[in-house]
């Protein structure tokens, strides 16, 4: 299953010089080597909500010029291949960045959006029912195992 992730504004996302996000996936314990991703931003400026941030699978730097005539919104993410998902799959999100150093903020600020084929879910982060743990300043890891599945029930469902 091709499956896309990314990190969209929920609010106004003040973004400064040298800002970066990095994500990955982790799956049971192991690196998915093709879901790491940086989003360098090499600018002063807002991201303005339900515009993306930055997504899995590929590197992308954003220089000034990138701004001219547009609204700017990151590059959109490389799709993930899940081979096989298992009901106890422990399946987790790990995002590092310099934009938010704890989790109090970012819950507010941004959602995930995760895509298959068959179907796309809006995650805000703030929900209680999302699970994350706060490694340490700047990174977190988001337990996505229950939304990964619920894709993978739409793929298969006749």
């Amino acid at each position: 299953m091709q499956v896309g992730i990314e990190v969209y504004a929920q609010r106004a996302v003040y973004i400064m010089d040298n800002n970066f996000v990095r994500l990955k996936v982790i799956n049971n314990g192991k690196l998915m080597e093709e879901s790491c991703s940086e989003d360098v931003f090499k600018f002063f400026g807002t991201i303005i909500p339900g515009k993306r941030l930055a997504g899995v699978g590929r590197n992308s730097k954003y220089e000034p010029s990138y701004l001219l005539g547009s609204i700017f919104e990151a590059n959109p993410s490389s799709h993930i291949n899940f081979l096989f998902i298992d009901p106890e799959d422990d399946i987790k999100l790990v995002i590092e960045t310099n934009i938010w150093l704890d989790p109090g903020i970012m819950l507010q600020d941004v959602m995930l959006k995760i895509a298959s084929d068959k179907k796309n879910l809006e995650i805000p982060l703030n929900r209680p029912d999302i699970k994350m743990d706060w490694q340490s300043r700047g990174t977190f890891a988001i337990d996505i195992g229950d939304f990964i599945r619920e894709l993978n029930a739409a793929r298969i469902k006749v």
